[in-house]
């Protein structure tokens, strides 16, 4: 008969339960548990206990003692309370109240104390006196029922409805008190229907229960005084009759009865709490054990079945939630742990022998104060022999520690943690040791028999080898040739074309018979096959593929295509560290691991997890303890004892999945140094984040209560760079710093109490909002103001240069009509003077007179024309560079060429500049016509090198530069020169002309 296995959690104080004393429990259409404690309502999400007392004070403006807790028909939280009816909205986590005294005159007490729920999804609330108030699907209250009194059945302020029930034609009959069942009228009465004790008056019989069995099927407990058994019959609304009477189906006086999806029967009572195993006929009281959890006996106020199958029973010690799944391991060599962490005897090699005697190693199992390091066990029996191994009195030396025992013949062998090699003698429990002399290593890894006279022996650093012929000892780390050295050596597997697969710290090797290495598979250069990991624990080859466990994960190699990938905690191994695969006949490998057992379907490459609830003695396997024996029974040992199961017994149909919530999220707002939490966030919705929120905490929870601790999450941030599944590290919490600003869609997957990842997603937008210095509102009012900025200036500076240049013309103007007419006259009547004169030493003077105004006016002519806007382009100053200088050179008989640099057309000269620029020209040409004695000037202006150069050349006749001194007009080239910021150079030689060359 299939055993089962109950497991009891008493939730309070320690789990975040400040009450013990809870009264009234019930689940949400999220699959969320509310408890109400007295004056306190809690949710809780499989993790932590939060408070919504404030929620529902808020809406009833005080305080309250909450009653009962029941769950709508769209999922609501409905709480009868004594100020009125409070309905908790489970999505957005809003409260409105109701108060039935306020609508109906007839209702005198606030006092509300059950709510039921009919067909048409309207609530019947029971208030004092035995009556009902109907609220309408509207959430208004609607009517009152009130029971008829008659003497036979008199109702008290105390009566109160405990129980509504409905037939197929959706008539309603309520349970007071006593013996009768009333049928609802439409005239807004309760009459009495029914005589719930009709044939059974002079039977001694009490009803203590009424249970719809049917939509026309009525289930009638009975009490009988004096006797501890209970009676039970049905009553059909259709027929209007009783069936027979009989035994009761519970021993539980009942007040609740339920079957959940796994074939039992719930059924609990003020005192006592069993369930019923429809498949066994079983059924199994769980009082004494809940006393015992509870530490004293207690009384039970509601009970609930949730939606995963989970017993919940509300009480005055805490909150109990019980789960019974079938037991499908069998525990050898383990005791119970007190605590969470406790170590037993801890399991190294398992082998079976010939006869299907399995045989088991450890590190002492306590028996009697006597410590046992090696055992046989029987499994039909399940009877264990313990032996404690010594030596032979003629031989000296301490008991040992056997890590693996194997088989040759008749004979058995075994190797110890340490450095010896063991021949046992069963009968007698003698040891004959063989001591191997390590040059390194710290003792045996693995065990290996090549025939029934060698066996290999993996050590810490490298193989030794043994002929049980003359068990001599030789070590491969002292042999000459290409051998495995100084390598931790794990496992050894038979190979294809009789060669042996042996798994290292270093990958895989590949042995001949005589122990030389024929291959190797891992990350050097020459490895046909390249492996993920290294540390390779163990091998099998199972669905046309070689399978090796590793310390990262569990590896997948094909060795015709030389291809190998890697499974890992990502694709729901509860653990990275695993120390076999064993494989069953339903295309499963069974992997044993730091974290439980994993069972990994290798079609559908899909996990599944075991865990402490269920069934395992300790969490954590040992490497090397594990057997697949010949009846296909699988052994894995670890820190406390052996598991053994049969994987065709187990039931790996998948349970019925629940949508993952969202309990909360929460960020830290920097700008303000507040943490806010959200609550109410309504699936789908977009999550936005301001520029200054960091430090983002997101809390998940799935509605399966059975293991939590071995809930596991994983998400996936699209637009976030890398869209690969992660591990949620911190439990059902998380954790991201900082996002910067963008657009993101989170997913999270749940993979329920070990089960493989699930297939729905919960997954909501994020939106983290740009700062707004860096938002393109604010670069295009940037643009804008900027552009508004130098739109400004340059009117600003348009304006400006309006006014300069009105000055400038202005200036210019003053300068041409005043000092230009002036020294027109000056000249005019010179000429006048000397017409009129006769003496030659006068003349000489007016024509001196004459001269100068003709030189003032003419230096005044080229002031007026730097001074004048309009002329500041290069073009304007070589215009009238080139005027002057083919005016002058045309009247000394000189050629000139003048010859610009296109790309000088569109520049501009300040006035300062072009007036320098044409005076340097002005005087260098002049001196050429006048002194030079040429008859040729060249003039080449360009741009080089982002620079003007002007270069002006005669073929005079020149002079020395060492014996001529500077004149004024030299001086001042150089002067006018440095102004400009540029640089004047001269050369010239005797007959070979001078060259002036200007850079600015």
């Amino acid at each position: 008969m299939p055993q089962i296995r109950v497991n009891i959690q008493l939730l309070g104080p320690e789990q975040g339960l400040p009450s013990r004393n809870t009264r009234c429990l019930t689940q949400d259409g999220r699959g969320f548990m509310w408890v109400g404690t007295g004056q306190d309502l809690w949710r809780y999400d499989g993790y932590t206990f939060q408070n919504f007392t404030g929620m529902l004070t808020r809406s009833i403006g005080g305080s309250t003692l909450i009653n009962q807790l029941r769950t709508g028909p769209q999922g609501n939280i409905w709480i009868a309370h004594n100020n009125g009816i409070s309905i908790v909205d489970a999505n957005n986590l809003t409260c409105k109240t109701i108060d039935p005294s306020q609508h109906i005159k007839e209702v005198d007490s606030k006092q509300n104390l059950d709510i039921f729920f009919d067909k048409k999804q309207n609530a019947w609330v029971a208030i004092p006196g035995g009556r009902l108030v109907r609220i309408n699907s509207k959430l208004h209250p609607a009517a009152l029922y009130t029971p008829n009194s008659k003497p036979s059945q008199p109702f008290s302020v105390g009566s109160v409805v405990t129980t509504l029930l409905g037939d197929s034609k959706d008539n309603k009959y309520a349970y007071i008190e006593g013996a009768f069942l009333h049928k609802v009228s439409e005239t807004n009465s309760l009459t009495r229907g029914i005589n719930l004790l009709d044939g059974l008056i002079k039977s001694n019989l009490a009803v203590s229960s009424v249970f719809q069995s049917a939509p026309d099927l009525v289930t009638v407990y009975y009490r009988q005084q004096g006797s501890d058994k209970g009676k039970m019959r049905r009553y059909d609304f259709k027929k209007q009759q009783f069936g027979p009477l009989q035994d009761a189906d519970t021993p539980v006086d009942p007040d609740f009865i339920k079957s959940d999806s796994k074939g039992y029967v719930w059924s609990k009572s003020k005192k006592e709490v069993r369930f019923f195993n429809q498949k066994t006929g079983e059924s199994t009281s769980l009082t004494s054990r809940l006393q015992q959890k509870s530490g004293a006996a207690t009384f039970f106020f509601t009970s609930y079945l949730s939606s995963d199958g989970s017993f919940w029973i509300s009480c005055v010690n805490g909150l109990f939630k019980i789960t019974v799944t079938g037991e499908i391991f069998t525990k050898y060599l383990s005791k119970p742990q007190e605590k969470p962490g406790d170590i037993g005897s801890s399991m190294r090699g398992i082998t079976e022998d010939s006869e299907g005697m399995i045989w088991a190693c450890s590190y002492g199992y306590i028996l009697n104060g006597t410590a046992y390091m090696l055992h046989q066990i029987d499994p039909p029996t399940g009877r264990t022999r313990h032996m404690v191994l010594h030596r032979p009195r003629n031989i000296p030396g301490d008991h040992v520690i056997p890590y693996k025992v194997l088989f040759a013949k008749d004979d058995v062998y075994a190797v110890t943690d340490g450095t010896q090699f063991l021949k046992i003698e069963p009968e007698s429990e003698e040891y004959y040791p063989v001591e191997f002399p390590f040059v390194s290593g710290r003792g045996f890894t693995s065990f290996y028999k090549l025939n029934d006279q060698t066996f290999w022996l993996g050590t810490w650093g490298g193989m030794g080898i043994i002929d049980t012929r003359n068990l001599k000892p030789v070590l491969l780390n002292d042999k000459p040739g290409r051998y495995i050295k100084n390598e931790r050596v794990n496992h050894f597997m038979a190979w294809s074309q009789n060669r042996i697969l042996v798994s290292t710290i270093n990958g895989l090797y590949v042995l001949n018979q005589d122990a030389t290495i024929k291959e190797h598979y891992g990350q050097s250069a020459g490895d046909k096959i390249k492996l993920p990991a290294l540390q390779i624990f163990h091998t099998v080859w199972h669905e046309n593929a070689l399978w090796a466990s590793s310390g990262q994960g569990v590896i997948r190699i094909d060795t015709v295509r030389k291809t190998a990938r890697l499974f890992t905690m990502q694709d729901g191994l509860p653990d990275n560290n695993i120390y076999a695969a064993l494989p069953d006949q339903q295309g499963n490998l069974w992997l044993s691991t730091n974290k439980g057992l994993s069972r990994f379907n290798t079609r559908t490459q899909k996990f599944h997890n075991y865990g402490l609830a269920d069934g395992l003695p300790h969490m954590e396997f040992n490497h090397g303890s594990y057997l697949k024996s010949q009846n296909g029974t699988l052994y894995f040992g670890g820190l406390n004892g052996i598991v053994a199961f049969d994987p065709a017994r187990i039931d790996t149909n998948p349970e019925k999945e629940h949508a993952l919530q969202l309990i909360s999220y929460s960020k830290y707002d920097a700008d303000r140094n507040k943490a806010d939490t959200i609550i109410n966030h309504k699936p789908g919705k977009e999550i936005v984040f301001n520029p200054g929120d960091r430090l983002f905490a997101f809390s998940f929870m799935s509605p399966d209560y059975q293991n939590t601790t071995l809930n596991r999450f994983r998400y996936k941030l699209e637009g976030w760079g890398d869209d690969r599944w992660q591990m949620i590290e911190n439990s059902n919490r998380l954790l991201i710093n900082s996002l910067p600003p963008g657009k993101y869609n989170l997913k999270v997957q749940v993979s329920v109490a070990g089960a493989d990842w699930g297939t729905q997603d919960w997954q909501a937008p994020i939106r983290v909002v740009v700062p707004w210095y860096k938002s393109p509102w604010f670069f295009v009012l940037s643009l804008l103001g900027i552009g508004m900025v130098l739109y400004l200036f340059y009117r600003y500076r348009l304006r400006q240069i309006l006014h300069i240049h009105q000055i400038r013309n202005g200036i210019s103007a003053d300068m041409h009509d005043e000092i230009g007419s002036t020294l027109s006259s000056i000249t005019f009547y010179s000429q006048a003077l000397l017409m009129q004169m006769e003496k030659a030493e006068h003349q000489q003077v007016v024509r001196k007179i004459k001269e100068n105004a003709q030189q003032v006016q003419e230096g005044l002519s080229d002031i007026v024309w730097s001074v004048k806007a309009g002329s500041d382009e290069i073009e304007d100053v070589f215009a009238r560079m080139f005027s002057f200088g083919s005016g002058l050179a045309e009247s000394k008989g000189i050629v000139l060429h003048f010859e610009t640099d296109p790309q000088l057309q569109k520049m501009k000269l300040d006035m300062q500049t072009r007036k320098n620029l044409y005076l340097i020209f002005k005087e260098a040409v002049n001196n050429a016509a006048k002194y030079a004695n040429c008859n040729k000037i060249d003039v080449d202006i360009r741009q080089e090198n982002g620079r003007i150069k002007m270069v002006i050349q005669d073929n005079g006749k020149g002079f020395d530069q060492q014996l001529t001194k500077k004149g004024n007009g030299l001086s001042n080239m150089q002067q006018r020169a440095a102004q400009m910021k540029g640089k004047l150079t001269l050369q010239s030689k005797k007959e070979e002309g001078t060259t002036i060359t200007l850079v600015f």
